[in-house]
Formats: C-alpha cells, structure tokens, sequence
C-alpha cells in the first residue's frame, strides 16, 4: 500500500494535465517547433532535425504495474535564402508530438505544419521579426484493455474474460488544432567578441480554435489555448566562456508554469560563436496559477530544480536534461523526477549553402 499511494496520486495527477494541459518539457528549445512556430526555419544552416524523448516517474513506478509517462517530439524544419526582400527568409517545418501516462496509457500523437517568415530589419541580416502559424492533427487515445472493473472480480482474483458491465465509449479521438508565433531577435556586434552577443524574445498561442477534446462527444469540453512567452540572451564572460539566461512562462486555463534558466556555454573556437561546444547549465521551475487550488494558500509553488547539459559537434547537438524534485510531493518521489535526452543536427547543402544571416542561439 504503502508503494501503490503514491502511484495512484501521480495517476491522477497525470490524468487531469493531460486531459486538459500540455505536457511540459524541460529541454524546450531542443522540439522548437512544438514550443512556437516561429522558431521554424531560425537555425544557421539549410535544413534541422530534432528529437527529444522524456520519461518522468520511471524510478517511482519502477515496481509497479503503472508504466512510466513518456513523452517524444520530432520535428524536421527547412529554412529558404530568399523572400519577399533581400534577407527576408521563410521556414518550412513539420513536427510530431506524442505523450501517454499512466495504466491505460491516455494520451494523443499529434502531427502540425509550419510555415513561418523571417523579415530582415536591417541590411546586414543581424536583426529579425518573425511571425508564423502551424496546423496539425491530434488523435487522442486510451488502452481501456489494460484496466481492471470491480465486475471483473470472480471471488478469488481478477478474471480478464468477464464482462466489464459498464458503458465505455469510443476510446479514440481526432481533432484539428491551430496555432501562432511572433519571434525578435538582434545579433550585437562587439569589437572583442564579434558576433556572441545577442538577445531573442518570442510569443505563441496554441490551440486558437480550442478544440473539443471529449471521448462522449460533450462539445462544452474543450482544449484550452496555451500562452507562451520565451526569451534570452547570449553574453560573453571570459575568452571562450558565454552565459544564456533564459526564460519561459506558460499559461493554459488555470495552470501557470515558469522557468528560469542559465547555461554556461564553453567555445572551442572563440572567433566562430557557432562553433563547436559544450554547455551546462541549470533551471528553476515554478507551477501554480489557480489561488483556489494553491496548496497552503500558495499560487505559486517550486516544482522542480533541473540540471543540463549538452555539446555541439560538427551540427549535432546532444543534450540531456534531469528533474529533481522540490514539491510538496518530495514525500512520495524522494526528489526523482523526469528525465530527458535531446539531438538535433543542422545541415546545409553542399550545392547551395545558405546565406549569411544571424539566427538566435538557443
């Protein structure tokens, strides 16, 4: 009982966010195309792969029959050297998302296009705006197979074969959904570190025609749109060393989650601020929103402390990402969170490489 409480509560828990919220990431510039569309197509290079992969509450549930909640994203984005005016570019992308929790394994794959434009605010292609959207199809699902019904009881053990004796409905679900991005970013040039300085900030709304998400076909149950505002800047501190603070703050109905963020970015070549390197870094989360539903009259409450870390090489980046957690559910998972691990590649082609034009790091 004592193994199976806690199961039960991250169950629930699990259930309800996913029913109504977005998964969350903690590595969420490693699937940009999930986070906002603008961000399809800012990269330096012709063409982008990501994937990311999450697993959270595995060490928790390990020993019981509860599987672990995994999330994944992919995504491949192109980005074009021309547009409407000299340094403008569009961003052509497409991404997959997927996210299942708990005993029936309740969750949706979804796939969106993206198209985004890139407008050049000046002549040396250093400062851009972006506006983009993105359209894609969500089928959400749920293993009713995998549950046990008091029904199913036989006197001295559950018995698959009996009748469950209840009205379960269609256990599949396929709506479309639409979403919007605007992006800023500038590239400041310095006479000692040309180039390693620049800042970025972006908005995206998701979920703009709110679809019905009801396995009954309750058309009042839907989808609530997400909010998300992000940012950063890149600044060097010593020869080879930059620091990243970043932020992101997301809103969707009720729930309200922040996170603040710094890496520590090692160059290996201090004159190619694109080059090689490695990074570690840190972040913060926070989650509450709802004053009603605040635990100990709380609305804002620490979730999580995450520790990164990561290394370019020749266009692949590899990074990983580990949750330690600092909630009021510490009791139960005795700080062990989520992790994830993310790569991506940014290729150009050997025929026609892109042009010059500053793109935002990450």
């Amino acid at each position: 009982m004592k193994r199976i409480l806690p199961a039960l509560i991250f169950a629930l828990m699990a259930f309800q966010g996913a029913f109504a919220q977005d998964p969350h990431l903690s590595q969420f510039y490693m699937s940009p195309l999930t986070l906002n569309p603008a961000l399809t197509g800012a990269f330096n290079g012709n063409y982008r792969v990501t994937g990311l992969f999450r697993s959270q509450w595995g060490s928790i549930l390990q020993n019981e029959s509860v599987p672990m909640y995994r999330t994944y994203t992919a995504s491949a984005d192109f980005r074009t050297d021309k547009g409407f005016m000299k340094g403008d570019a569009f961003g052509i992308g497409g991404s997959f998302m997927g996210d299942h929790a708990g005993e029936a394994k309740f969750g949706f794959n979804s796939g969106s296009l993206s198209l985004a434009y890139h407008k050049a605010l000046d002549s040396r292609a250093t400062h851009f705006i972006t506006a983009a959207f993105s359209s894609g199809i969500y089928s959400q699902s749920i293993d009713y197979s995998r549950l046990q019904f008091g029904a199913q009881w036989d006197g001295n053990g559950y018995d698959p074969t009996l009748p469950t004796n209840e009205f379960l409905a269609d256990n599949n679900k396929i709506y479309w959904d639409v979403n919007a991005g605007l992006l800023w970013y500038k590239s400041f040039n310095t006479k000692k570190y040309r180039g390693r300085t620049n800042a970025y900030a972006g908005f995206s709304a998701m979920h703009l025609n709110r679809p019905s998400i009801s396995f009954l076909g309750d058309k009042s149950v839907r989808l609530n749109m997400k909010f998300v505002g992000h940012g950063g800047v890149n600044f060097p501190i010593a020869r080879k060393f930059d620091l990243q603070p970043k932020f992101i703050v997301m809103s969707q109905g009720k729930s309200i989650e922040t996170m603040l963020a710094a890496d520590f970015r090692f160059l290996f070549d201090e004159r190619n601020p694109t080059a090689d390197h490695v990074r570690l870094g840190a972040m913060f989360r926070m989650v509450g929103g709802d004053p009603k539903a605040a635990w100990r009259g709380k609305s804002l409450n620490a979730e999580s402390v995450v520790l990164t870390a990561g290394a370019s090489w020749m266009g692949i980046e590899l990074g990983f990402a580990y949750d330690i957690n600092v909630s009021e559910l510490v009791a139960g998972s005795r700080t062990r969170g989520g992790f994830e691990v993310g790569l991506a590649y940014v290729g150009a082609w050997k025929k026609r490489k892109p042009g010059t034009m500053f793109c935002p790091r990450f």
